[in-house]
């Protein structure tokens, strides 16, 4: 793990600030994974001052867990403004306040009422700043530095506009429609105040670019650690890994697809789907029960250990952008992949063991593949994170953003 320099070097070096509205410890989240890393690159070629919004969970014993592991770093943790995401009321907060803004109220899920305070502690004269992710954004405006750059994994209103036509639940269309016009004003308004953008992938800037003009972006991919290799995958075997939050709507639809088009048919062949990932409703985990080839997991604390007998993971997503962190960590895991272009999207398509196109192709790709291509399939994926999507790569991309020199 790189270490910021020794504190009396501080002076020689920039002093920048972070906004973090989603806690980034501990790592067992996509965004906190980002997020951490962020930090981390930071840490190594900044004096940094991190203001971090806790999660509605999080411990004082893993705010000084993220102290440890970022020596040398002002970290400043505030509390969330709500502590229970899922009530009535809390939701009803959130829509009235993101109203008022003009703001996605989904964004107010990771915001404190101390940011403000704590901007003002963390004072003025940052040659950077760097709002990480999208409800970072809501600092943008309140922070004051040299350069500010706000770090989007996502240009939401090009995924709702993608959603209206590719997401097939009327739930889904519903939620992107009336979400649109207010992610398009906030992060038209976020932009108008930012200096410069990172995106994860060269697709995610051109639509960035198409809907908000030409700005200053750089394209800084998702990376992953690369553990060993999962033990006790079998290529011979006949599980299916499919693993992301449940609560994000392009996964849910793209994994409800997938189940409708290709379940019969896999079933019919002994296959079993092990569903894997957090954010399930009760709801969720009933239809899933309903399905006679699904195996759901939830949440799972260690990764590989959902591997055990698992032969190839698939990734059906016809919604979302950018570098898919579940893509990579499957990836990493050693566990080859039947994907969707979107995906695979920011990602070499001979990564994977094979890329389809529509629910119906799943089966009849995977009935095409022997054992012997599945574990080639799984090396190649693994080579493929280690060379492109490496940790010391995106530290490296981190110091390039802080020289002004990534492009």
């Amino acid at each position: 793990m790189s270490s910021p320099a020794d504190p009396a070097d501080h002076t020689a070096r920039p002093r920048a600030l972070a906004v973090v509205t989603f806690f980034p410890w501990p790592l067992d989240h996509g965004d906190a994974l980002r997020r951490f890393m962020v930090l981390e690159g930071l840490a190594a070629t900044t004096d940094l001052t991190a203001v971090c919004v806790r999660r509605p969970d999080t411990t004082d014993a893993q705010v000084a867990e993220l102290r440890d592991r970022l020596p040398g770093v002002h970290v400043l943790a505030l509390a969330p403004w709500q502590r229970d995401l899922g009530t009535p009321a809390a939701r009803l907060g959130r829509i009235v306040r993101g109203l008022s803004r003009a703001t996605p109220p989904w964004v107010f899920r990771q915001w404190s009422p101390e940011l403000d305070a704590a901007l003002a502690e963390a004072g003025s004269g940052h040659d950077l700043a760097v709002l990480v992710g999208e409800p970072g954004g809501l600092a943008a405006g309140r922070v004051h530095a040299t350069r500010v750059i706000w770090d989007k994994s996502n240009v939401l209103t090009a995924t709702d506009l993608d959603a209206l036509s590719t997401v097939s639940s009327p739930i889904g269309k519903l939620r992107a429609l009336t979400a649109l016009p207010l992610h398009w004003a906030f992060e038209r308004r976020v932009l108008r105040s930012v200096d410069e953008v990172v995106v994860t992938s060269a697709e995610e800037r051109e639509r960035l670019r198409r809907f908000f003009g030409d700005r200053p972006a750089a394209v800084l991919p998702s990376a992953v650690d690369a553990p060993p290799p999962a033990p006790g995958t079998d290529p011979a075997g006949r599980v299916l890994l499919w693993m992301s939050t449940l609560s994000y709507t392009p996964n849910w639809d793209g994994l409800q697809r997938f189940l409708r088009a290709a379940g019969p048919e896999l079933e019919r062949g002994g296959w079993t789907l092990r569903v894997v990932g957090a954010g399930g409703s009760a709801a969720q985990a009933e239809e899933l029960a309903g399905h006679p080839a699904v195996d759901y997991r939830g949440f799972v604390p260690e990764l590989a250990d959902a591997c055990a007998g698992v032969a190839a993971g698939v990734v059906p997503v016809w919604a979302g952008a950018g570098v898919k962190l579940k893509t990579l960590t499957l990836m990493a895991l050693g566990v080859p992949l039947v994907a969707t272009p979107v995906a695979l999207e920011g990602i070499p398509h001979e990564a994977a063991a094979a890329v389809v196109r529509t629910p119906e192709d799943f089966a009849g790709a995977l009935a095409g593949l022997t054992p012997q291509d599945l574990a080639t399939a799984a090396a190649r994926g693994r080579t493929v994170v280690e060379q492109q999507f490496s940790r010391a790569g995106f530290l490296r991309g981190v110091a390039e953003l802080v020289e002004g020199t990534r492009a």
